[in-house]
């Protein structure tokens, strides 16, 4: 973490910080502590919705940290409050970065994990709100983990994320949802990954519900990649993809025979772009219902 603070003279540069305008190329890391936090505070919010909610979430835990006397924490949540304010990529902290008991890293890692795969799938528009909540009580149910804080202010903040998380993954679920008239489910990977997100099995779990309903005879699981790598490898990829869905459907009761599985690389796109880029939207397997088995039955 970026800390240089003399900690003596903190209380009274914070304090003539309300005098100074905030000019993001001006600003060093000693500087956004010691003048211009408070300007950042006082500024018009502006940017992207979800940079203006973490820099309104890292303000007000600062505000609890600096009450607390807890001035290295401070520092840290201080520049993350400035560099949202300069519309920068700010990113959860790292779990590592953090000195924890064993038992709690892997629950905090499954949650980052969790919070970075609905961010790579557009959560920070699609929940702009909900997604600066998840990831701003992420990092507040971190930090208290590491200071041993009271288990009901931890739980406050692990509750606070789980609650936008699940706003977050709803609102990402509605957007790759089948609408009226439409025949495919979407699902969405990770960057050079297989691995299933929580969005993603929650938009299987929905397709178990609808096979339920309509029983029909083909489902067709169709894996797909973005054109960031070489083609052969992009080929195996999607084939890696696809089967990770129909086994993903598989185990929810819907027959193997009834899956077909195929593969097309980053040969069909569903953003076009330029040979080397990575898009999220490229990045994902389709679903495809085929004939009900009552209309199987009567077309012969």
């Amino acid at each position: 973490m970026r800390h240089s603070i003399e900690l003596a003279l903190l209380a009274a540069a914070l304090g003539a910080a309300s005098s100074c305008s905030y000019d993001p190329e001006l600003v060093d890391d000693t500087d956004v502590v010691l003048y211009e936090y408070q300007a950042v505070r006082e500024m018009e919010p502006q940017g992207p919705a979800f940079n203006r909610g973490l820099r309104t979430g890292y303000l007000d835990y600062g505000d609890l940290l600096y009450e607390d006397y807890d001035m290295v924490d401070f520092g840290h949540f201080a520049f993350k409050a400035v560099d949202s304010a300069k519309g920068e990529n700010v990113l959860p902290d790292r779990v590592e970065s953090r000195e924890l008991v064993v038992s709690d890293v892997d629950e905090l890692a499954a949650a980052r994990a969790r919070l970075m795969a609905a961010l790579a799938q557009g959560g920070r528009k699609k929940a702009a709100a909900s997604a600066a909540k998840a990831q701003t009580s992420f990092d507040c149910w971190l930090e208290m983990t590491e200071d041993e804080d009271p288990p009901e202010e931890i739980e406050r903040c692990k509750g606070a994320f789980e609650q936008a998380m699940a706003e977050v993954e709803q609102a990402l679920t509605r957007d790759i949802l089948p609408a009226a008239g439409e025949e495919a489910y979407l699902v969405f990977f990770a960057w050079d990954q297989a691995t299933l997100t929580p969005v993603a099995l929650t938009v299987l779990d929905q397709v178990e519900a609808d096979y339920l309903v309509g029983r029909p005879t083909r489902i067709v699981v169709a894996g797909h990649a973005d054109r960031s790598g070489p083609e052969p490898y992009n080929q195996a990829l999607s084939e890696r993809r696809a089967r990770s869905v129909a086994q993903a459907l598989a185990q929810r009761g819907i027959p193997t025979t009834t899956l077909q599985t195929e593969a097309y690389g980053e040969s069909q796109p569903r953003v076009p772009t330029a040979d080397g880029v990575r898009e999220p939207q490229n990045r994902r397997g389709e679903i495809i219902f085929g004939l009900p088995a009552t209309t199987a039955a009567t077309t012969g």
